[in-house]
């Protein structure tokens, strides 16, 4: 049975290359490919992890992949170039193998598993799925004019899901990672409604709206922990500072 266990992480990355190989040879709609691919990776991990449905474990370590791959199509459809989308498939599939296999490795080999592992992950898997998922929404704004308050409503559930599971992941007590769930949730849907109102690029609005996300989870996890000093809030300041610089002085203004 562990064996059925062990190939999953191998099946995960065969579909979701799958997923990708059907977009770029355009075996059937878009869709279709997109529906499917996901679909079938999230039972594979379901069956992994046991179907424990009853438990936030199970929805994490369910969700955060599974959004990730997902939001991964949004910024797929806009690319134009095709060596830039071969890059971001094999970003994404590297991903997903990674996750799914330490996610292996923490359920069934415990022995095996290091320690923050998938914390780490998590939160870089959320960071990119934020990114994707503003590109996809910034994309959607401003090519179909989608309504704000949808993507704004869609935006906010989403993002209370990454918070609260990153901060679940960082050993966070669920009573006190709740408010700062809603609190991060809230802030970055105003900052997305905000961006939307600029006039620079989608590529531009996304990195910078993951770059605050990146930031709050930081932050929030250090105050969660008792362990926000200046040293660590003058670190995070800097570091905003001078990559949200970067990216107005690369931004396209349109």
């Amino acid at each position: 049975m562990i064996l059925f266990y062990r190939l999953s992480s191998f099946v995960a990355t065969f579909i979701g290359a799958l997923g990708f190989f059907a977009l770029f040879l355009g075996w059937s709609h878009p869709y279709v490919a997109v529906s499917l691919s996901t679909f079938f990776i999230a039972v594979v991990l379901a069956r992994l992890l046991g179907w424990h449905l009853r438990t936030f474990q199970f929805w994490h370590l369910l969700g955060t992949p599974t959004l990730f791959f997902l939001s991964s199509f949004g910024p797929f459809f806009l690319l134009e170039h095709f060596l830039t989308k071969v890059v971001l498939t094999v970003l994404v599939v590297f991903f997903l193998f990674l996750f799914v296999e330490h996610v292996f490795s923490f359920t069934h080999l415990p022995m095996n598993y290091q320690p923050f592992t998938l914390e780490y992950l998590s939160q870089l898997l959320h960071i990119l799925s934020v990114f994707f998922l503003s590109t996809l929404g910034f994309g959607l704004s401003l090519f179909l004019h989608t309504p704000l308050w949808f993507l704004s409503v869609i935006f906010f559930f989403i993002l209370f899901f990454i918070v609260y599971g990153t901060l679940w992941a960082g050993k966070i007590d669920p009573q006190r990672a709740r408010p700062y769930a809603f609190a991060g949730a809230l802030l970055t849907t105003e900052l997305f409604a905000s961006l939307s109102f600029l006039p620079t690029g989608f590529y531009s609005n996304a990195a910078f709206l993951a770059l605050g996300v990146y930031v709050f989870l930081g932050l929030s996890r250090a105050h969660a922990l008792h362990k926000l000093s200046r040293e660590i809030l003058k670190r995070y300041l800097i570091l905003f500072f001078f990559l949200s610089v970067l990216i107005v002085l690369t931004s396209q203004w349109v």
